[in-house]
């Protein structure tokens, strides 16, 4: 099986419960990518296409 990749695309920045603007992943899953097998990063990828940021919540400032 090929390496699940992050689905990080430079957003992060993150609404009031912990939710990635960018890739959907909450804080925790991002902070700790590299650790996760790639079934765990496989199933994170999966919950994010579920996930919503809190409506009315939008990424402001500088965008890393």
């Amino acid at each position: 099986m090929e390496e699940v990749q992050s689905p990080c695309i430079s957003v992060c920045q993150y609404d009031s419960k912990g939710i990635c603007f960018g890739c959907r992943r909450t804080q925790d899953e991002a902070g700790h990518w590299s650790t996760y097998s790639n079934e765990e990063k496989q199933k994170i990828v999966d919950e994010t296409a579920k996930r919503r940021n809190v409506r009315g919540e939008a990424p402001t400032g500088f965008l890393r």
